[in-house]
């Protein structure tokens, strides 16, 4: 039996490639921080604990698989800039390491559909605190990925997949995109930015790393790319989901930016919101993807019955610890 590992894996992707890997029968392994996080896995998983930031860790992890997804980053994004660049780029150079030393046939690296459209050059770690909160998630994104991407010319058995926006069960530590669900569970959401973007499920994303790691070829990047659809499509779509039919109003651009005054919600995520980030990018591998409505009805049913986020304190107070 095969044996993969998986970084990030409580994270939302990072549970649907655990849960993928044993549906294909794989024997999996998962690279944690805290023995504590076993409660949010399958039972049969193997568990190793230790941190993406410690090279012999990542490399002790890695000894005996046949191949490592690497789904872990950060988007805490109130975090000091060294931390975000020590999690995204330098954990990435660890898992490049531990792959080539452990002689693994593959890594699939989870990157984000941004770098692939961006025509932007990678910064250096000296420039990250000067960036918005936001964007350091973006811009270190793609130094991991340019990263990555330059190994495979030394022989790294590399492919990378650059999803965008996707939802789905077992979220346990939604970033700010994907609150809207457990707010809507709460209560009905009235009002929503003017901008849009391209979604999918999870799984789906999962499914297209799994078809990667079987038949990408290294140094070659596939985009997993769903439904461009508006903010106010989306929320309305999910406040149906909860049972209640409100279609939200949209907040005008100004007003929005107006408002941005946080470390985190500043101009430059106002700006975001505002905008139709439409993505116009094929996906190279065959897929069949779940319908989004199906995907955010699942999604909404997970979280009502299994995220303590759809309490309002407890919501509160996860939004001021990650993005205050």
């Amino acid at each position: 039996m095969d044996k993969v590992l998986v970084t990030g894996a409580t994270g939302l992707l990072g549970q649907h490639l655990v849960r993928r890997g044993l549906e294909r029968g794989h024997s999996v392994r998962v690279l944690v921080r805290d023995h504590r996080q076993r409660e949010l896995l399958p039972a049969d998983v193997e568990l190793f604990v230790g941190d993406i930031r410690n090279a012999g860790e990542v490399h002790r992890a890695a000894v005996g698989c046949r191949a490592v997804f690497h789904a872990c980053c950060t988007h805490v994004y109130n975090l000091p800039a060294r931390d975000v660049w020590a999690v995204n780029v330098e954990g990435t150079r660890h898992v490049c390491d531990a792959v080539a030393r452990a002689n693994c046939e593959r890594l699939v690296f989870t990157s984000t559909i941004s770098t692939f459209t961006s025509t932007s050059r990678p910064v250096e770690a000296a420039a990250l605190p000067a960036l918005p909160a936001r964007k350091r998630n973006t811009v270190t994104k793609q130094a991991a990925e340019q990263l990555v991407l330059a190994r495979v010319q030394n022989g790294l058995p590399a492919v990378v997949v650059n999803p965008s926006f996707f939802i789905g069960p077992f979220d346990y530590r939604p970033s700010p995109f994907r609150l809207w669900v457990p707010y809507a569970v709460i209560g009905r959401v009235r009002f929503v930015p003017a901008g849009g973007f391209n979604v999918l499920g999870a799984g789906d994303v999962a499914a297209e790393h799994f078809w990667a790691m079987e038949n990408g070829q290294p140094g070659e990047r596939y985009p997993a790319v769903g439904t461009n659809i508006s903010l106010h499509d989306f929320v309305s779509i999910v406040n149906r989901a909860t049972g209640r039919l409100h279609s939200p109003r949209e907040i005008p651009p100004a007003l929005l930016k107006l408002l941005a005054r946080g470390r985190v919600f500043d101009a430059y995520v106002a700006e975001m919101l505002s905008r139709l980030n439409v993505v116009d990018v094929a996906p190279r591998a065959p897929a069949s993807l779940q319908p989004l409505e199906q995907v955010i009805e699942t999604t909404v049913r997970w979280f009502a019955k299994h995220s303590p986020l759809t309490r309002s304190w407890a919501l509160m107070r996860y939004v001021w610890d990650n993005y205050a």
